[in-house]
């Protein structure tokens, strides 16, 4: 495929970060979300992921890199200059956690039912993978593009421009994304230590100082077996848009023995999880990259994907860059945005069992074992040096570059793939090599700490007038909004009630088909 000439700029970026909020000390804040940040239910772009603690920043749709980080940047100044004396945490592995996990505040979103049914969710993840699992952090990149590449792609094709061969389409950059994924822990993994604190390390993880755990060659335990993986098993398909949403539907209305062990309720009649079944919601769901669709009032994450199909694709492989005041390089968002658009443009073949085995075994792997010397991979089920992988895979991203750089008349995203080149090639330290060398030298908590104190003169510069006097005016809405959703709440339908008649239009679905 000639990739100089295809429209390949202008496609919508958006970032998601999440980090923990830290004292002076490296130990979990023990607040509520600071309300000068508005409400945790109502505000679009600042909120929190599990815990009261777990702030998450949600930039905008946007068609640059520049303007994507700048607005994230922004956020998390704003964020960071009304927290008084604590701090945003780094890294992705997290700070000090309290002795006690029930002294991890879960989030509160208030009395309607939507809220309740979003505390109860994260309720059920304590009950099935523990508090302190969820106060993991990490980058999500969203991204779309431009609607002349899809006319474009189309045309080439011979076909004609539809959603459903948009869905075809998707579907095949997200298998790319499995295949390839290992590479993102290859080139910007950067958690291979975590305090000792974090209770699920402590059988399982070595010793690297008095106070610190580790695998001295994972590149990131965020994306390791000791990460974010469902404990149940079951498959997903990425052949066709409707395998995933008939067996992701099949996972959240299908009962799991080990959780129905837990029960629905506790002996005093309190919830402990939105159902026993595989999956309590979608978004349980843990996967290198998602399909998305923005949802609608009350839409469950299937239902959108099965009325409008896909809308972006959602990249969860990446680590917090605790380099970055932001959590995420400009460099790495225009490596990414290269990395999305190559997996798009490129089909991917329909997998078998052997393909979905091989690429979790290489994500896998690579996040516990990347930094041994001679690191090998499957292809195709021959083994191959990594490095030699990844150098073929830089190579072929940067005609991608080139086009980008083409269009908007500079050399940066052809310099982005060039540093990871250099690195790949032993030149200079990978992300996860340079973590791993400064963590050779001192505790995990003590390079926390001075990280988030390097980072506080970024956070702390002054925001320009018109973008602070937005983001205050959001807040205060935000908070008004959730108040008004209270005033509402007392006539609202009983929770059980709710909670009964909840997926719904999920079985209904199921039995049309």
């Amino acid at each position: 495929m000639h990739i100089e000439t295809l429209p390949l700029s202008g496609g919508h970026i958006g970032i998601e970060r999440e980090t923990l909020r830290s004292n002076a000390d490296g130990e979990l804040a023990s607040s509520r979300h600071p309300e000068a940040l508005g409400n945790v239910y109502t505000h679009p772009n600042i909120t929190i992921d599990y815990g009261e603690a777990l702030l998450e920043f949600v930039s905008d749709p946007h068609h640059s890199p520049q303007a994507a980080y700048q607005q994230l940047l922004q956020l998390q100044q704003f964020s960071a200059q009304h927290l008084g004396a604590e701090r945003h945490w780094p890294p992705s592995m997290p700070c000090r956690l309290p002795d006690n996990p029930e002294h991890i505040d879960i989030g509160y979103f208030g009395e309607s039912n939507g809220g309740k049914l979003r505390r109860l969710y994260r309720i059920g993840l304590a009950y099935r993978y523990g508090r302190p699992m969820q106060m993991i952090a990490g980058v999500h990149f969203n991204y779309s593009p431009p609607p002349a590449l899809w006319q474009a792609l189309a045309d080439r094709e011979g076909v004609a421009l539809s959603d459903d061969w948009k869905n075809v389409r998707y579907m095949s950059m997200l298998r790319n994304i499995q295949k390839h994924g290992w590479l993102i822990c290859h080139l910007f993994g950067a958690s291979p230590a975590v305090d000792e604190s974090f209770q699920p390390a402590q059988n399982l993880l070595d010793r690297l100082h008095r106070r610190s755990l580790s695998w001295r060659n994972a590149t990131t335990l965020r994306m390791s077996q000791l990460g974010y993986q469902n404990k149940v098993d079951f498959s997903v398909s990425f052949n066709h848009l409707y395998e995933y949403i008939r067996d992701l539907g099949t996972a959240v209305l299908t009962p799991a023995p080990q959780y129905e062990y837990f029960g629905l309720k506790d002996p005093a009649g309190n919830y402990r999880q939105i159902s026993t079944h595989i999956l309590q919601i979608a978004n349980e769901y843990y996967s290198g990259a998602r399909p998305k669709q923005p949802l609608k009032k009350g839409e469950l994450p299937v239902i959108a994907l099965h009325n409008r199909g896909i809308a972006y694709i959602e990249l969860r492989l990446l680590d917090s860059n605790p380099y970055d005041p932001a959590g995420i390089s400009l460099e790495q968002i225009r490596f990414l945005e290269c990395f999305m658009l190559w997996c798009l443009i490129n089909p991917c073949s329909p997998f078998d069992n052997s393909d979905y085995n091989e690429a979790n075994h290489n994500r896998l792997r690579t996040a516990c074992c990347g930094l041994s010397p001679d690191f090998q991979l499957f292809r195709e089920q021959r083994q191959i040096l990594a490095r030699d992988w990844a150098a073929e895979i830089l190579q072929a991203l940067l005609p991608v570059a080139e086009n980008l750089d083409h269009a908007a008349g500079s050399t940066d995203y052809q310099d982005a793939i060039a540093r990871q080149i250099a690195a790949n090639q032993g030149q200079s330290l990978r992300l996860p090599e340079q973590v791993q060398a400064e963590l050779a030298e001192q505790e995990f908590l003590d390079w926390g700490i001075a990280l988030q104190n390097r980072h506080q003169t970024a956070l702390s510069a002054p925001i320009p007038a018109n973008i602070a006097a937005q983001l205050q005016q959001q807040s205060r809405q935000s908070l008004q909004a959730f108040a008004d959703i209270e005033a509402q709440a007392a006539q609202q339908i009983a929770f059980d009630d709710y909670l009964a008649h909840y997926f719904d239009p999920l079985a209904a679905l199921f039995s049309k088909n």
